[in-house]
């Protein structure tokens, strides 16, 4: 291992031991089940929040395989509700019954944007204003379902959005919003994604 590797590793390691004092979670549990990325689509007959909280539990989910909804039509309306974050907060939880969704390869663009999102607009918006300013709800559920795709792959892009907003959202930050929830399991899907690039 070079020592850039190593450097990065021991950062990796010492953010793994931070998340888990946030999460209350013992430092050493690093065995999660195993995901299964879908190949095609997961169809789901709960809804989108109930299952980001049995994932973020580790909890088992029922599902099977189904082909994938339109996605051309979906990144539309999704980019035509830039400004409009309870309509694309509506739009995303319905389209991802199954979160594990967005690791599909028909997500690509769809992950994309949403990176770009966070990492531009939104990053801008809260580094010059106040998190108060901010549709909590939708910006944790973004991130909820960047922290399950950096689980899946080696784009360290996606591990870097998780790392930017575990520093910028402050530690005892607690959203006045009935979904507040969704911080903690971003923290849980940011630990999986920690021990994927550690193991």
């Amino acid at each position: 291992m070079s020592t850039r590797q190593q450097i990065i590793v021991n950062a990796l390691r010492q953010r793994w031991t931070e998340v888990c004092k946030q999460l209350a979670t013992a430092a050493d549990l690093q065995q999660f089940s195993k995901w299964k990325a879908p190949t095609t689509w997961f169809a789901s007959s709960d809804d989108s929040l109930t299952t980001i909280r049995a994932l973020a539990a580790d909890e088992p989910i029922a599902c099977s395989e189904a082909a994938a909804p339109d996605e051309p039509v979906f990144f539309d309306q999704l980019q035509s509700f830039i400004r409009a974050p309870e309509q694309r907060f509506e739009l995303l939880t319905t389209r991802y019954l199954h979160p594990l969704n967005i690791a599909a390869p028909s997500e690509q663009r769809i992950r994309e944007h949403l990176l770009e999102r966070l990492m531009v607009a939104d990053r801008a918006r809260l580094e010059q204003h106040s998190i108060d300013l901010v549709n909590v709800d939708d910006l944790l559920l973004r991130l909820n379902l960047i922290g399950i795709y950096a689980s899946f792959t080696t784009d360290l892009r996606y591990l870097d959005a998780l790392n930017y907003y575990y520093e910028l959202l402050p530690a005892a930050w607690r959203p006045q919003s009935p979904q507040n929830w969704l911080r903690l399991s971003y923290l849980s899907f940011y630990l999986r994604a920690l021990a994927t690039h550690l193991s």
